[in-house]
């Protein structure tokens, strides 16, 4: 697809938040009055805003550049095993509300899963929305959501959007992948791999092409590769590398000898302490963290390992509820004792925004396909 200068602009300032006059003309490759001429045509539109830089110096002062906070409406929303969180941004994706619901296990599957999710939107302030994004723990393909872990069965998320803001453009993407868009555009990188770890594993391969054209992102399924062992997963395989190698399997290690996978995925909620219990233990009793996690980091170490070998990132970012600082220094030592390779990992932790990620990949979306 071709795309308009008025549309490279947008994109821009999406991705950039603000960007000097001079920055966008040098840009968009056009002529000084060319670039007036496009940004008096946004201006107009009320899409953009153009403010005079505070400035010290003799001469002019600079324009910055930026979307129209007040013209701009995103909504970001993550709906993972725990909660369904949705974020309202504006232009300049300043945080202008919050909405937070609470999940059980009696709140899976798609019936209630749906009427959470418009609950929610509903109790966003009515403003007009210009993108919803949607991220999801579970597979996406195209419109639908299977999950196992939240009980969705070709769940059709766009629809309820779509019933409380009919005007929105709505996308849906893995939680994991709205974590690499999110580190792409915050952090920068060319080809990034984001390992997400918690009770659960998943990780994306992104692949930038620029802001111009649609990145390419691969969502590996790590928690289901086949690593051995003989216990059922919630997906209904055996030997996945959930039951080996997650913050299930050090629990199970630790203190439930006879905890099932299954069992623990229904009723997460009721392990909560117990978890932030191991997930803290290397700061009180080094030794006994570094017992505890042996076969979990043998285990990552190998898979990650092959994948990086595979797929030759320049960056490898690790994040979710399980990893700490302890937890990536000792994957990369063990990386290094099994494979040889030198691996920098960067440790995220929950810094991560999700609903941020989600919330820019339906900007881009409504740039693109929305006629100006």
């Amino acid at each position: 697809m071709k795309l308009s200068n008025l549309k490279k602009i947008l994109l821009n300032l999406a991705f950039r938040k603000s960007l000097y006059r001079n920055e966008l003309g040098k840009e968009l490759k056009v002529s000084p009055s060319t670039l007036t001429y496009l940004l008096n045509k946004l201006s107009s539109l009320k899409l953009i805003e153009i403010k005079s830089s505070e400035t010290i110096s003799m001469g002019r002062p600079k324009q910055i550049i930026s979307l129209n906070p007040e013209k701009w409406n995103i909504i970001g929303i993550r709906i993972g095993r725990e909660f369904i969180n949705s974020t309202l941004f504006n232009g300049i994706f300043d945080v202008k509300e919050k909405i937070s619901i609470r999940l059980t296990s009696s709140d899976m599957g798609n019936k209630r899963i749906g009427e959470l999710l418009k609950q929610n939107l509903e109790k966003i302030s009515k403003v007009p929305v210009n993108a919803v994004g949607l991220a999801f723990s579970g597979k996406v393909s195209f419109d639908t959501v299977n999950s196992h872990i939240l009980k969705l069965e070709n769940f059709n998320p766009k629809e309820i959007v779509k019933s409380v803001f009919p005007d929105s453009t709505v996308t849906i993407l893995n939680d994991v992948e709205a974590i690499a868009t999110e580190e792409f555009v915050l952090h920068g990188g060319q080809k990034i791999l984001v390992i997400n770890y918690g009770t659960g594993i998943g990780a994306c391969f992104y692949e930038s092409h620029g802001i111009y054209q649609k990145s390419e992102r691969k969502v590996i399924d790590l928690g289901h590769f086949y690593a051995g062992g003989n216990e059922k997963c919630y997906c209904g395989r055996t030997g996945c590398f959930e039951t080996v190698a997650s913050d299930y399997a050090v629990l199970k290690k630790y203190k439930y000898r006879n905890l099932d996978i299954v069992h623990f995925i229904l009723h997460q909620e009721d392990f909560e302490k117990d978890l932030e219990e191991i997930r803290h233990m290397y700061k009180y009793y080094r030794r006994k963290a570094e017992i505890l996690y042996e076969e979990t980091l043998n285990h990552l170490s190998v898979f990650l390992g092959n994948i990086v070998r595979l797929l030759e990132p320049d960056k490898v970012v690790i994040c979710g509820e399980g990893t700490s600082p302890w937890f990536t220094q000792s994957l990369q030592k063990k990386i290094y004792a099994v494979s040889g390779l030198t691996l920098g990992i960067v440790h995220r932790g929950l810094e991560n925004n999700i609903e941020y990620g989600s919330a820019l990949d339906a900007l881009r979306e409504h740039i693109l396909f929305t006629d100006l």
